[in-house]
């Protein structure tokens, strides 16, 4: 295969491209690097694209639209080493039968694995626990209080890649298990998982723990809402690992300063997450950075395996595998 590979050589393309991954890449065809610190513009990719089968992306890389397929004769696949791929695609690439892998399968189940990270850390209380130890030298006083996640109510809001890589990772704590989505979850699904599908209604007012997965898209904005807050009950944990505006940040803020229920969050509707957002005096809150996936590793972990599936597919003919290929209605679902 040849192939165009935009991510620039700064800090982050050193944790997708390991020494190990140049070496795959180069090995397996004609790499046409880019050598800068910047992202590749237009008019660069134009000219280098040319004879490539295969365009190669990630974060801040050009959506692949006719100014650049005119260029683009021989190109058959567009692998993107990151999760939702539709900031970066287009409908001519389709009309023009190119077709689309992504790290998206990987970037899910590591979400899923910092979401049960966070709803673990904010039933066990370690960050407030560990805060107090570290920096005040306090122990746990006698009545002290944290939960566990074996036994609990978990509803999960939409089940996309995200929520599939939930329902598995939830089996070995025994939860009762609620899931919302618009449409029909499988009947075989749910009973392999031992889950049912329900409403937003039912989770929001009858869970121990609410997690939100769903993509923000012009459908999703403030898609959870006081309306929802207002029903939650008492103590209960709400955890966003999607997308800030996909919930009504004011509304939220409103009910933690009351401390209607606890929250952790790692998505917000304005990031960096501003110095006097009303979310950093919330009573019972464990704030992240945006951190809840994929992990730095795992990077190249998806790299080494797309790298392998693209010249397989351009080399060989061997049919892309369907946790990682992305169709055009599987793209219009994703976060924008």
């Amino acid at each position: 295969m040849k192939a165009i590979v935009t991510i620039p050589k700064n800090g982050v393309f050193a944790t997708f491209f390991t020494k190990e991954n140049i070496e795959l890449a180069n090995s397996l065809g004609e790499i046409i690097w880019n050598e800068s610190e910047k992202p590749m513009s237009v008019e660069e990719i134009k000219e280098k694209i040319v004879d490539c089968d295969v365009y190669i992306g990630g974060w801040n890389a050009p959506r692949l639209t006719e100014d650049i397929l005119g260029c683009a004769p021989k190109l058959k696949l567009h692998t993107h080493l990151a999760g939702t791929v539709a900031p970066y695609t287009s409908d001519e690439e389709w009309d023009r039968g190119i077709r689309v892998i992504a790290g998206n399968d990987f970037f899910a189940e590591s979400v899923a694995e910092g979401t049960i990270g966070y709803m673990l850390s904010s039933l066990r209380r370690i960050n407030h626990y560990s805060s107090r130890l570290m920096n005040e030298g306090i122990w746990k006083e006698e009545n002290f209080f944290n939960e566990s996640l074996i036994y609990k109510k978990v509803g999960l809001i939409s089940y996309g890649a995200i929520g599939k890589h939930m329902v598995k990772k939830l089996q070995p704590f025994n939860v009762e298990l609620l899931v919302y989505d618009i449409f029909d979850i499988p009947k075989e699904d749910m009973e392999k998982y031992n889950f049912r599908q329900s409403s937003m209604e039912e989770i929001f007012s009858t869970c121990d723990i609410v997690s939100v997965h769903t993509p923000l898209n012009e459908h999703t904005v403030h898609l959870i809402n006081d309306y929802h807050f207002s029903m939650m009950k008492k103590g209960s944990l709400l955890v966003n690992t999607s997308r800030g505006a996909v919930l009504d940040q004011e509304a939220l803020s409103r009910h933690l300063e009351a401390g209607d229920f606890r929250a952790a969050l790692d998505v917000y509707e304005k990031e960096p997450l501003p110095k006097d957002d009303p979310l950093h005096s919330a009573k019972d809150a464990l704030l992240m950075p945006h951190m809840g996936g994929p992990t730095i590793d795992i990077r190249a972990v998806l790299t080494k395996h797309l790298l392998i599936e693209s010249a397989r597919f351009v080399d060989e003919g061997v049919e892309l595998l369907a946790k990682d290929e992305i169709t055009r209605e599987r793209a219009q679902m994703m976060t924008r």
